[in-house]
Protein backbone atom coordinates (compact mmCIF):
# COMPACT_ATOMS: atom_id res chain seq x y z
CA UNK A 1 0.00 0.00 0.00
CA UNK A 2 1.78 3.34 -1.67
CA UNK A 3 -0.73 5.51 -0.13
CA UNK A 4 -1.49 7.31 3.08
CA UNK A 5 -3.75 10.05 3.90
CA UNK A 6 -3.87 11.81 7.23
CA UNK A 7 -6.25 14.07 9.42
CA UNK A 8 -4.90 15.50 12.09
CA UNK A 9 -7.31 18.21 12.99
CA UNK A 10 -7.81 20.69 16.12
CA UNK A 11 -11.50 19.89 15.32
CA UNK A 12 -11.00 16.33 15.68
CA UNK A 13 -11.46 16.29 19.96
CA UNK A 14 -13.71 15.56 22.71
CA UNK A 15 -13.40 16.25 26.37
CA UNK A 16 -14.47 13.71 28.64
CA UNK A 17 -12.81 12.73 32.35
CA UNK A 18 -12.67 9.30 33.37
CA UNK A 19 -10.75 7.35 36.30
CA UNK A 20 -8.14 4.31 36.07
CA UNK A 21 -7.46 1.49 38.23
CA UNK A 22 -3.90 2.83 39.05
CA UNK A 23 -1.59 4.65 39.38
CA UNK A 24 -2.79 6.21 42.41
CA UNK A 25 -3.08 9.54 40.90
CA UNK A 26 -5.05 8.50 37.84
CA UNK A 27 -7.55 6.45 40.04
CA UNK A 28 -9.15 9.97 41.08
CA UNK A 29 -11.49 11.18 38.32
CA UNK A 30 -10.01 13.86 36.08
CA UNK A 31 -10.25 14.78 32.43
CA UNK A 32 -8.87 15.26 29.55
CA UNK A 33 -9.23 17.37 26.63
CA UNK A 34 -8.51 14.39 23.92
CA UNK A 35 -7.07 15.37 20.10
CA UNK A 36 -7.44 12.48 17.39
CA UNK A 37 -5.40 11.95 14.32
CA UNK A 38 -5.94 9.19 11.82
CA UNK A 39 -4.10 7.33 9.31
CA UNK A 40 -5.25 5.45 6.05
CA UNK A 41 -3.41 3.52 3.58
CA UNK A 42 -4.81 1.88 0.53
CA UNK A 43 -4.54 1.69 -2.99
CA UNK A 44 -6.47 4.56 -4.91
CA UNK A 45 -10.21 4.16 -5.59
CA UNK A 46 -11.65 4.73 -8.81
CA UNK A 47 -11.62 9.00 -7.96
CA UNK A 48 -7.56 8.69 -7.21
CA UNK A 49 -8.46 8.69 -3.62
CA UNK A 50 -7.28 6.63 -0.49
CA UNK A 51 -10.43 8.43 1.13
CA UNK A 52 -11.93 11.46 0.61
CA UNK A 53 -10.20 14.30 3.45
CA UNK A 54 -13.93 15.80 3.95
CA UNK A 55 -15.35 12.42 4.32
CA UNK A 56 -13.31 10.86 6.69
CA UNK A 57 -13.34 13.58 8.87
CA UNK A 58 -16.86 13.67 8.92
CA UNK A 59 -16.87 9.47 10.04
CA UNK A 60 -14.09 10.56 12.82
CA UNK A 61 -16.31 13.34 13.85
CA UNK A 62 -19.56 10.90 14.43
CA UNK A 63 -17.10 8.40 16.28
CA UNK A 64 -16.15 11.13 18.96
CA UNK A 65 -18.71 13.51 19.36
CA UNK A 66 -20.65 10.76 21.27
CA UNK A 67 -18.02 11.01 23.57
CA UNK A 68 -17.69 14.78 24.32
CA UNK A 69 -18.44 16.25 27.84
CA UNK A 70 -19.51 12.62 29.15
CA UNK A 71 -17.87 10.63 31.94
CA UNK A 72 -16.86 7.32 30.57
CA UNK A 73 -17.01 4.11 32.44
CA UNK A 74 -16.04 1.02 30.75
CA UNK A 75 -18.53 -1.80 31.20
CA UNK A 76 -16.64 -4.70 30.60
CA UNK A 77 -14.31 -3.49 33.43
CA UNK A 78 -13.74 -6.13 36.38
CA UNK A 79 -13.24 -3.68 38.75
CA UNK A 80 -16.25 -1.92 38.71
CA UNK A 81 -19.38 -2.64 40.16
CA UNK A 82 -22.00 -0.51 38.78
CA UNK A 83 -25.87 0.06 39.75
CA UNK A 84 -28.12 2.20 37.94
CA UNK A 85 -30.69 3.78 39.74
CA UNK A 86 -33.82 5.73 38.35
CA UNK A 87 -31.76 9.31 37.25
CA UNK A 88 -28.14 7.76 38.63
CA UNK A 89 -25.47 5.69 38.32
CA UNK A 90 -23.56 4.54 41.02
CA UNK A 91 -19.47 3.01 41.02
CA UNK A 92 -18.21 1.25 43.34
CA UNK A 93 -14.37 0.66 43.14
CA UNK A 94 -11.84 -1.84 44.06
CA UNK A 95 -10.60 0.38 46.29
CA UNK A 96 -13.13 1.20 47.88
CA UNK A 97 -14.38 4.54 46.35
CA UNK A 98 -17.84 5.20 45.41
CA UNK A 99 -19.11 7.11 42.76
CA UNK A 100 -22.77 8.61 41.91
CA UNK A 101 -23.26 10.52 39.16
CA UNK A 102 -26.42 11.65 36.92
CA UNK A 103 -26.96 8.89 34.29
CA UNK A 104 -27.02 11.80 31.94
CA UNK A 105 -23.95 12.83 32.23
CA UNK A 106 -22.40 8.99 31.45
CA UNK A 107 -21.39 6.91 28.45
CA UNK A 108 -21.23 3.76 28.98
CA UNK A 109 -18.44 1.97 26.68
CA UNK A 110 -18.30 -1.82 25.63
CA UNK A 111 -14.64 -1.61 27.18
CA UNK A 112 -12.52 -3.28 29.91
CA UNK A 113 -10.63 -0.20 30.81
CA UNK A 114 -10.85 3.94 29.50
CA UNK A 115 -7.30 4.71 29.11
CA UNK A 116 -5.89 6.42 25.73
CA UNK A 117 -4.82 3.41 24.74
CA UNK A 118 -8.28 1.54 25.33
CA UNK A 119 -9.67 4.45 23.53
CA UNK A 120 -7.46 4.64 20.67
CA UNK A 121 -8.49 0.96 19.63
CA UNK A 122 -12.19 1.84 20.25
CA UNK A 123 -11.97 4.45 17.59
CA UNK A 124 -9.94 2.58 15.23
CA UNK A 125 -12.56 -0.59 15.58
CA UNK A 126 -15.44 2.03 14.46
CA UNK A 127 -13.21 3.25 11.79
CA UNK A 128 -12.37 -1.20 10.64
CA UNK A 129 -16.05 -1.22 10.21
CA UNK A 130 -16.35 1.29 8.14
CA UNK A 131 -13.23 0.63 6.12
CA UNK A 132 -12.36 -3.13 6.22
CA UNK A 133 -9.46 -2.95 3.27
CA UNK A 134 -7.86 -0.49 4.23
CA UNK A 135 -5.00 -0.07 6.92
CA UNK A 136 -5.73 2.43 9.95
CA UNK A 137 -3.73 3.74 11.87
CA UNK A 138 -5.18 5.93 15.37
CA UNK A 139 -3.34 8.25 17.68
CA UNK A 140 -5.10 9.27 20.84
CA UNK A 141 -3.05 12.70 22.34
CA UNK A 142 -4.37 13.13 25.67
CA UNK A 143 -2.05 16.08 26.47
CA UNK A 144 1.31 17.56 24.95
CA UNK A 145 3.51 15.01 25.13
CA UNK A 146 1.62 11.74 25.38
CA UNK A 147 0.01 9.99 22.81
CA UNK A 148 -1.81 6.31 22.35
CA UNK A 149 -1.42 4.60 18.95
CA UNK A 150 -3.10 1.51 17.49
CA UNK A 151 -2.41 0.36 14.13
CA UNK A 152 -4.19 -2.42 11.84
Amino acid sequence: MGFKVIVDDVELKFSACHFLKEPLKCSRIHGHNYYVSVEVSSELDENHFVVDFIELKQIVRSIIDPLDHYILIPDLSQDLRVTIHHESVEILTDNNKKYVFPICDVKFLPLEATTSEILAKYIHDKLKDIFPDKKLVVKLKESRSTIAVFES
